[in-house]
């Protein structure tokens, strides 16, 4: 107990930012490991290691019985082993005939780089070996140099400046804006190098939940490149990658011409959307157990945090609530079984479009006389959830009551809503009123608004909404249409038969405000045949992407 009362004085001498020595933190810590048992001591030997990765003080692959990885850090802030910038760091495990490691981003896409070129050396070289043990290190690659000018497109530039970094960083989270509204989280510092090829660099990981995709971007050529995330090491066991393969947007334009590629190309692949993720059917059963326990700690662990109660005391108030088990059983256990417990501000309208308004509602008992009204209506209910749905403070359930029950809420071309269900609508508006208010009790009472938004999120990303507007992936998805329609010599509806395909995508990122003809049109293509392309109704494009969660860490004896 002396010792760990030593070990604890030595941590609150940092905490209150005395100077002190590496060697007496690595003392300190050393100390706990050799004196006190695991479970007393492993908290402070925990922080004791962040603050010694955070200086460059790392054990050798054999200290501590070789179990160090046990309770030092898996990622942190300091020192690259390799390229020695203080840069995010990623510990990886000792395989391959590596050691354990701690690596910048940029210097472990290096390290596979180098890994990838001699296997393909080894693989085209008869009678070699690999010698993984062998892979140099990359102090003479990218960032070795920094006073070096770099040929970008034919032109030598000079290393940037400060207020250059400052810029470069500024405008890529502009680029970004839509990936962080969509959930992830932004890092507080890029890291960055000056690569003689490729000019300035700036990357890191972006993560939602337990998904990621890498992001790179090259400012002086004028690219933001979002690349798979790769845990070859197994580090990483609970994670999966959001990308199948690595894609390259140009970004050189003014303005809001690049954030609007960028934002393109993201919610063409499904990054905008909340995450549909399965686990492998080679997982053992209890990887599938551990895998659905962890995503209703994800769901109600931010509730447990809102009510100050224990997580299972939380579980319990849900299942004893009939409605909303209910809930819980057909939209988040059935419909919505494979959608990851992300927070998606757009997901969560559609999920109160979806659950508030046209389901468990007397709305389908009063259909509209087309599908086409209807996805007007639809339309108009999710622009007005949109208005009142932030990550942060949540949902304004009382906001979106009132305007759904406006006498004066009217589609863009001036009709009334309440007209369209005629004697209907009393028995509409008393139901979506119900189901508004038993959501806003839920919320304030029992879920807190993390939690609701999550629940909102999975609603709004099952079946039932698929080939809604106001998802990230609508603008592919009425691209696909288009083109499997033009290829298989079909016309395009009145006016842009003569406008021609680029001027009716471009409309119809408003689809309410484009003709009857053309959003039926776009619904169910005409006179396609049997085998014939497939409007929105019938058309497999409006299938989000699917992600596999491989638990391969947890199939592994190795960390």
């Amino acid at each position: 107990m002396t010792d760990l009362a030593a070990a604890l004085g030595v941590l609150r001498r940092i905490d209150s930012g005395q100077s002190v020595a590496d060697a007496v933190l690595l003392a300190a810590h050393d100390l706990l490991y050799a004196r006190i048992p695991r479970r007393l001591g492993d908290s402070s030997m925990r922080r004791l290691a962040e603050i010694l990765v955070g200086r460059g003080v790392v054990p050798k692959p054999g200290d501590y019985d070789g179990k160090w990885w046990l309770w030092w850090p898996k990622s942190g802030r300091g020192p690259c082993r390799d390229c020695g910038k203080t840069r995010s760091l990623t510990r990886y495990s000792a395989r391959f005939g590596h050691e354990y490691r701690y690596l910048c981003a940029r210097c472990r896409s290096t390290e596979r780089k180098q890994i990838a070129e001699q296997a393909e050396e080894l693989l085209s070289t008869p009678g070699t070996h690999s010698r993984c043990d062998a892979v140099p290190t990359p102090a003479s690659t990218a960032g070795s140099h920094p006073a070096e000018t770099a040929p970008v497109g034919g032109t030598v530039v000079s290393p940037p400046s400060d207020d250059d970094w400052d810029r470069y960083v500024r405008r890529l989270h502009e680029l970004l804006a839509a990936l962080e509204w969509a959930g992830y989280e932004m890092p507080e510092e890029w890291d960055t190098d000056f690569d003689p090829h490729a000019g300035a660099l700036l990357f890191t990981s972006l993560w939602r939940g337990d998904g990621c995709v890498g992001v790179e971007c090259r400012p002086q050529q004028g690219v933001l490149a979002l690349q798979p995330f790769e845990d070859v090491t197994g580090d990483w066991p609970d994670s999966y990658s959001l990308l199948e393969h690595s894609i390259e947007i140009p970004v050189a334009q003014s303005g809001q011409q690049a954030i609007a590629a960028v934002t393109a190309a993201t919610g063409q692949l499904g990054l905008l959307d909340a995450a549909h993720v399965h686990v492998a059917d080679s997982a053992p059963p209890e990887a599938k157990q551990e895998f659905a326990m962890r995503r209703i700690r994800r769901i109600f662990q931010p509730a447990a945090t809102f009510r100050q109660l224990p997580l299972t005391d939380v579980l319990q108030e849900v299942t004893e609530n009939e409605w909303l088990s209910a809930y819980l059983d057909w939209v988040v256990g059935m419909a919505g079984r494979d959608v990851a417990p992300d927070l998606v501000p757009d997901a969560a309208a559609l999920g109160v479009a979806a659950w508030c308004w046209r389901n468990n509602t007397a709305v389908e008992d009063h259909h509209l006389e087309t599908d086409v009204m209807m996805a007007r209506v639809n339309i108009a209910v999710t622009r007005i959830t949109q208005q009142h749905v932030c990550p942060i403070e949540g949902i304004d359930w009382d906001s979106i009551r009132d305007a759904l029950m406006d006498p004066q809420w009217a589609l863009p071309d001036g009709t009334l809503v309440r007209s369209l269900f005629g004697r209907g609508w009393t028995e509409v508006a008393s139901t979506v009123t119900a189901e508004l208010d038993r959501w806003r009790r839920l919320d304030h009472e029992v879920l807190g608004p993390e939690t609701t938004l999550i629940l909102m999120s999975i609603g709004g990303s099952t079946s039932y909404t698929d080939s809604w507007w106001g998802q990230g992936r609508w603008r592919s998805m009425c691209r696909r249409i288009i083109d499997d329609a033009t290829a298989a010599g079909l016309s395009l509806p009145a006016p842009y038969d003569q406008r021609g395909p680029d001027a009716l995508l471009a409309d119809l990122d408003a689809p309410d405000q484009v003709p009857d003809t053309v959003l039926d049109w776009l619904i169910d293509l005409p006179d396609t045949g049997r085998d014939g392309p497939r409007g929105l109704r019938m058309n497999r494009v409006t299938r989000p992407p699917q992600h596999c969660w491989d638990p391969y860490g947890l199939t592994d004896h190795n960390p």
